[in-house]
């Protein structure tokens, strides 16, 4: 089995011509803010979710407690 050496030359100035560490740093940073940004947008839609659903049981509750519902006619419904 042969094995292939492959030499890569750097430019005139003495820099390879991959991105800068500065740059990589900053491509990291980016890349932390939008995945926190993603589970803060999906713990939001949780807790708004988790609202609706009491919110819905609550007011089935009331309207039980009231007699104004039979409980095996009408079942919550909530979106989400």
């Amino acid at each position: 089995m042969q094995t292939r050496i492959r030499i890569i030359k750097r430019g005139e100035d003495g820099s390879t011509s991959g991105p800068s560490p500065n740059q990589i740093e900053g491509t990291a940073l980016q890349s932390e803010r939008e995945t926190a940004t993603t589970v803060k947008s999906w713990i939001a839609e949780w807790e708004a979710r988790n609202r609706a659903v009491k919110a819905a049981a609550f007011s089935l509750l009331g309207s039980l407690e009231k007699g104004r519902e039979n409980p095996t006619r009408r079942f919550a419904v909530v979106n989400g």
